[in-house]
Formats: C-alpha cells, sequence, structure tokens
C-alpha cells in the first residue's frame, strides 16, 4: 500500500493550506511527543504523546496475551444514568488513567486474561478459534468503581483518511444510496449538541466525536490529561483532590495554535490507496457484497472537496468501507458494568480501508474495538447481532472460497 504526499490531501480541503509544509511539521512534532509543547502539563494521563497510541497515524496495537493493557488501549468509563452517556464515573471520571505526574496518585492498572473458544465451520470440519477478554481494574486508588459504570476498552482508531471521512455529507450518511454494490443499511446515526447545533457523531468506535478536532482535543485532555481552549478541563474529578491542586489556573495546558498544527498534521494522514480493479478484486467485493457485508461496510461514500484556487466544491467517491452509523452487533460484544452486567452496546461501523496496512505493519494483528481478534478471520466470527445473517454466510463457505475472502480482505 502507497501513501500520496501528505501536503497533497491538506491543500486540497484546504486551499488556504497551501505552503504549510512548516505547519504539518510543527503538528508532526507535537504528535510525535518531541515538541515541549506537551511536557510537564498532564496531572493524570495514560500516554505522554499522540504517537504512542497513533504510531505514525495508524491504529494502535493490542494486548497479544495475558497482562497489563498496551498504552494504545484505554479503558474508558460511562455513567448510564447520564442523559448524553457522556459522563465518566463519580470518582474515576471518563477515563482510567493508569499514570500521574509527581505529587497526583494513578488511578490503577488495568490488566486483561483471555480464555480461548472454538467452533467447526460446515460443511467441513475445520476448527475456528475466538479469545475472549476479561478486563479487571486494581490497585484502585481512590477506592472501588460505581457498580453501574460501564468499563469500555478502546483501542486507538486509525487515522488514516480522517479528513476524507469528515467530508463526506450528513445527508449520505443518513440516507443510504441505492446500487450495485450498497444494501439497505439498518444502522442508525447518533446525534450530539456540538455548540449549540446538532451534528452527526462519525469518529471513534460509537460515533462519539463529530469532527477530528472534538476526537483531537477530547483525546488530549481526557488520554493525555492535557487541557485546551476547546476541553478546557481534564479527566480530574472532584474526588481526586490531588490532581486539582496541581492545575495550572484556567490556562490551557496546549494553545489553540498547536491544536491547529497538530490537526493540520492529522489532517494530513492521506486515505490509502484503493487497489486495482482486477477481476480478481471484483471477484472479492461481489462475495464480500453477496454475503450482505456491504450492508454496512459499504464500498463507496461521496465527498465533497473545496478544489485549491477555485473554491468550488467537487464531488468524489472514496471506498472507505464503512457506513459511519451504528449497528447492533450481539451481546458478545457488549461492555459491561463494573458489577459484571453486560450492557446494550452499539458500533460504529469500522472503516475497512487500512485494514492490509494494519495487517502488514503489527507484529501480532489485534482487531476490533479491543483487538481481541487475531486475524481477520476471528473478526468476522465476533459479529452477531444484525451482522449474524452474514457471519453464518461466512461459516457456510467452502474453504477455497472463504480463504479467498480473507486474502481480498487483506488487500484493503
Amino acid at each position: 500500500m502507497r501513501f500520496p504526499p501528505v501536503l497533497a490531501l491538506l491543500v486540497l480541503l484546504n486551499p488556504a493550506a497551501h505552503g504549510s509544509e512548516t505547519l504539518i511539521a510543527v503538528g508532526q512534532s507535537i504528535f510525535n511527543g518531541q515538541s515541549s509543547v506537551t511536557r510537564g502539563h498532564a496531572r493524570l494521563f495514560n500516554a505522554t504523546s499522540c504517537d504512542s497510541c497513533h504510531n505514525g497515524g495508524a491504529g494502535g496495537s493490542g494486548p497479544t496475551g495475558d497482562g497489563p493493557l498496551p498504552v494504545a488501549l484505554v479503558i474508558q468509563l460511562r455513567w448510564p444514568s447520564n442523559a448524553d452517556a457522556t459522563g465518566g464515573d463519580p470518582v474515576y471520571g471518563r477515563i482510567f488513567n493508569t499514570a500521574a505526574a509527581d505529587g497526583v496518585q494513578a488511578e490503577g492498572v488495568a490488566t486483561v486474561r483471555y480464555t480461548e473458544i472454538e467452533g467447526h465451520y460446515y460443511p467441513e470440519a475445520f476448527r475456528w478459534h475466538m479469545r475472549v477478554p476479561h478486563y479487571r481494574l486494581s490497585n484502585l486508588s481512590r477506592g472501588p468503581l460505581a457498580a453501574a459504570t460501564v468499563i469500555k476498552p478502546r483501542l486507538a482508531p486509525s487515522l488514516f483518511g480522517a479528513a476524507l471521512l469528515e467530508a463526506v455529507p450528513e445527508s449520505a450518511i443518513t440516507h443510504t444510496g441505492t446500487g450495485p454494490n450498497v444494501s439497505a443499511s439498518v444502522g442508525e446515526p447518533v446525534w450530539h449538541l456540538y455548540r449549540g447545533t446538532r451534528v452527526l457523531g462519525r469518529f471513534g468506535w460509537q460515533g462519539a466525536s463529530v469532527s477530528i478536532r472534538d476526537q483531537t482535543t477530547k483525546a488530549f485532555a481526557r488520554e493525555m490529561g492535557l487541557t485546551s481552549p476547546d476541553q478546557p478541563y481534564d479527566d480530574c474529578t472532584p474526588a481526586e483532590g490531588d490532581c486539582l491542586r496541581t492545575r495550572n489556573g484556567d490556562s490551557p495546558d496546549i494553545s489553540a495554535d498547536s491544536i491547529g498544527a497538530v490537526l493540520a498534521y492529522v489532517v494530513a494522514l492521506a486515505a490509502p490507496e484503493s487497489p486495482m480493479r482486477s477481476e480478481q478484486f471484483s471477484s472479492g467485493l461481489r462475495l464480500f457484497t453477496d454475503l450482505g457485508c456491504a450492508a454496512c461496510h459499504r464500498p463507496e461514500l461521496p465527498v465533497d472537496l473545496t478544489e485549491s484556487g477555485s473554491g468550488a466544491q467537487t464531488p468524489r467517491v472514496i471506498a472507505a468501507y464503512t457506513d459511519l452509523l451504528l449497528h447492533d452487533l450481539g451481546i458478545e460484544l457488549a461492555d459491561e458494568t463494573a458489577a459484571g452486567t453486560r450492557v446494550l452496546t452499539k458500533w460504529r461501523t469500522a472503516p475497512l480501508w487500512s485494514l492490509g496496512y494494519q495487517i502488514r505493519h503489527q507484529h501480532s494483528a489485534t482487531l476490533l474495538h479491543d483487538g481481541r481478534a487475531r486475524s481477520v478471520e476471528e473478526a468476522i466470527l465476533w459479529h452477531s447481532g444484525e451482522a449474524g445473517r452474514a457471519r453464518q454466510g461466512f461459516l457456510n463457505l467452502p474453504r477455497r472460497t472463504r480463504e479467498a475472502l480473507l486474502r481480498w480482505l487483506e488487500t484493503l
């Protein structure tokens, strides 16, 4: 997979960005943690740089076995009675922070243990295997979590092509089209009130962020402990007095200019180039569609891009393999409360267009929202709920056809 020059995409999306190589370089320095901008300000955090979780803009690597969670796998916390589902645990906040500055207590340790389950393909007797994660939060510095708090393990997603996903018109997401590669989707949009406006959520595993800026500034505040003009509060709660006492008054830890530089870098992270449209590729796409996978992983989405110079809106099509909608994928993937109760969890369809890159560049594949799947095959087997029929169709494929589909997916 090849990536075009990062500046080309930035200029296409933002004509004012022409000649902004320096701005991108500054943003990359901050992203990589090489700038003093992000040092020495955080109180409670998980990572000290964006690159710790999104290496080079790629998705994070999950656990390869039992033990402490890698930095790219963050435990989000949600208080279920909160009306907009964004409130965190009353004591520990929205993120379980496993690191802290001097004089501040980290919140604890997050670990995972796996058990194996297996089954058989039909009509053959080939075995399949899946690993089931069991999460544990220990050494809690401020007592137990509230029993109703939902524990949400979330792996850092890929940032490649984020600017193009942001350029998909809302109407193209909320009103699915028709065509040879598009099926009717039963997904639902997730709406947020953002700065007084009702806006569609399209970023994050559950569409919790409405834009690249929203997602980036939330990550700075909650996972890196750095406030900004957009997010003036970090994840310290009233119960965490040691954290509150070390705050830098009302001054943001990271400036609007620094946020702008990081956004320039993220916007410039180009999408993967689409595979060549060979007969072999078309055959894989037909099988993908016939199984019903394209109902949610839409092979094509329109985008409106502003051309440099003219300012004209130019319609284009991207092959992101997502509908940016939420779907119920079954109780097997559901989050659990601190008391161990499973809760209904809906997932934004993950774009597949950097799947091949991720598989080739990770030492061991760790797919899905928490990295539990060790292969594309295992990721498919975890699908249930709305995707149950597609999963069953995959199980029923002849061995060679099934392997051909898996090979095709690894080219995306």
